[in-house]
């Protein structure tokens, strides 16, 4: 990673206006389990999904992001998803609920905007061809997951990590000591990694996304719709 290369943590949109959504917390989709509005072809399907995520959840500790496993995409048929509510707006990036997933998958995003995502330098990551008939029954999309750089990686001594409450920044020496901290109501407001990559969307283990600003920069200028991008970063 070139040593200019900053990057900004991106959520989902909680604008109401955008995503239809006006609690704030709702995700646009779900994942549903009705005999009427079944998700999953069988529950071979699905119970692999959620073993994969199982998987990835126990390893984000420990497997490097040139490790990534890759879904068996052979081992799923086509995931449906449902909106949350009857007003939820499609856009380019879409939130979703999935059940047991541990928080392991991210956005789910059209062929389209995929597309655009793979004219930048992107990790190893899964992409789950998934359909949205209320939104469009003659578009693809696609459940994306991307690898997790473990806590272990940040270097402590360069990063902002701030009390949540009194917004005081506090200081940490190493991962031990940031893992065995009294407080744990911290929040990580800049993120300095130890080992470095060249790569445009970078994922912490706990935190989340971070996209580097010259695709952030690409997607505003395309106005592409969805994401919140906050001012927590990393470099």
């Amino acid at each position: 990673m070139e040593n200019y290369k900053r990057y900004f943590r991106v959520c989902p949109s909680i604008e109401s206006s955008i995503t239809g959504i006006t609690d704030g917390v709702t995700n646009q989709v779900e994942i549903r389990l009705k005999k009427t509005q079944c998700s999953f072809v069988n529950t071979a399907d699905r119970n692999y999904l959620m073993e994969y995520c199982r998987c990835l959840w126990e390893g984000r500790f420990n497997t490097s992001i040139q490790d990534f496993p890759i879904i068996d995409v052979s081992k799923i048929g086509q995931i449906v998803y449902y909106k949350t509510k009857k007003r939820v707006k499609e856009t380019d990036f879409i939130s979703n609920m999935t059940d047991n997933s541990f928080g392991m998958l991210d956005f789910i995003v059209s062929e389209e905007t995929k597309n655009v995502l793979e004219l930048f330098k992107l990790p190893l990551h899964s992409e789950i061809q998934v359909s949205i008939p209320e939104f469009s029954i003659a578009k693809n999309y696609y459940l994306l997951a991307f690898p997790c750089i473990p806590l272990e990686q940040i270097d402590y001594t360069k990063s902002i990590i701030i009390d949540s409450i009194s917004r005081e920044r506090l200081k940490y020496c190493s991962f031990e000591e940031y893992k065995n901290r009294e407080n744990k109501f911290t929040e990580m407001h800049h993120i300095f990694l130890a080992k470095k990559y060249d790569f445009d969307i970078l994922k912490v283990s706990t935190v989340g996304l971070f996209f580097s600003e010259r695709l952030i920069n690409y997607l505003k200028e395309a106005k592409i719709t969805g994401l919140n991008f906050m001012e927590q970063t990393l470099e």
